[in-house]
């Protein structure tokens, strides 16, 4: 199992890697994650031997396939509970993003599927993102 910072870092390299369609650098992933550079790159030289990320220093940082289906995983974990709790617990947006990010972490892959099915398998999120079909067995 791995930690939330883990997953934090892992989700917001996605988010950017998808956004702007390069690696993301890692002054750019210390003001996403409102840390310092060099905790960046200690974090970006351990995901790397752990092969969850690609680092190449003065290039940037990329996902590899471990670390995009983590990823992934974690912002599908993050789009069903914003849903819910936006459509019904009635939260607002912002707020609900905020609660989102706490609870991905927590939530098991069980209850994220019976929460999943409760909101009626919405196949996008409250900022419109679509929300990904059900992992295959061994990487969720």
């Amino acid at each position: 199992m791995i930690s939330p910072n883990i997953e934090d870092y892992l989700e917001s390299i996605h988010m950017f890697t998808q956004k702007e369609q390069r690696p993301v650098k890692t002054t750019e992933l210390a003001n996403l994650l409102g840390v310092k550079p060099a905790a960046v790159t200690g974090m970006a030289k351990k995901l790397s031997s752990e092969g969850y990320i690609i680092y190449e220093p003065y290039v940037g940082i990329k996902l590899d396939e471990k670390g995009e289906l983590i990823a992934r995983k974690i912002l599908r974990k993050h789009r069903i509970i914003e849903h819910f709790l936006t459509d019904c617990l009635d939260l607002d947006l912002e707020k609900a993003c905020k609660e989102a990010c706490k609870l991905e972490h927590s939530m098991s892959d069980e209850t994220i599927e019976k929460l999943y099915e409760f909101i009626k398998k919405p196949k996008t999120c409250p900022h419109g993102e679509e929300i990904e079909k059900t992992f295959p067995e061994g990487n969720k």
